[in-house]
């Protein structure tokens, strides 16, 4: 039984962009965690990537877990700093350093656990890469499986980008 797929809306200006998450798709190779690291901590440490990739035993597969961008997000509304606010570029919510007083309290509230705590202490979660999802663009194809979302001779992926309708080429 796949686990269900979710999608986040991405707004570059007046054109908008659709991340889809089909968990049951995920090989598990956790590429995007360390590329996701990379860009935002200049190194490769899945400990630092606002990704994260779980194994659900229960459905016996690996599934993405990022922000879903809620349009009323508990994590904001449990903040007492007010750290959180919309990036007018991308339409992510985005955690200011400077804001946040480490207190936590935005972890506890979010339902999907996409909110964790990196080494150093600092809070991080998926910004969706000011619009340009890194993960996207190294997400392992599984060349035995397809998705309703994208058509492609060369497998499906996890982790799919849609602009206009149909699916943004990936790159990298």
């Amino acid at each position: 039984m796949p686990v269900a797929e979710h999608s986040v809306w991405i707004r570059i200006g007046r054109i908008m962009k659709k991340l889809s998450l089909v968990p049951n798709l995920c090989t598990g190779c956790r590429e995007c965690q360390l590329m996701c690291s990379l860009k935002h901590a200049g190194r490769f440490n899945p400990a630092e990537a606002r990704i994260r990739i779980e194994y659900d035993v229960e459905m016996n597969c690996y599934s993405p877990v990022i922000c879903r961008q809620c349009d009323e997000p508990a994590c904001a509304d449990a903040c007492p700093s007010e750290a959180f606010s919309r990036d007018d570029r991308s339409g992510s919510l985005v955690i200011d350093a400077e804001k946040c007083s480490l207190c936590l309290q935005c972890v506890d509230a979010c339902p999907y656990g996409a909110i964790r705590v990196a080494p150093d202490g600092t809070v991080l979660k998926c910004d969706l890469c000011g619009g340009d999802p890194e993960c996207v663009k190294f997400c392992s194809k599984r060349p035995e499986m397809s998705s309703p979302l994208m058509a492609n001779p060369e497998g499906a992926t996890a982790l799919i980008l849609i602009e206009n309708g149909t699916p943004a080429p990936a790159q990298g």
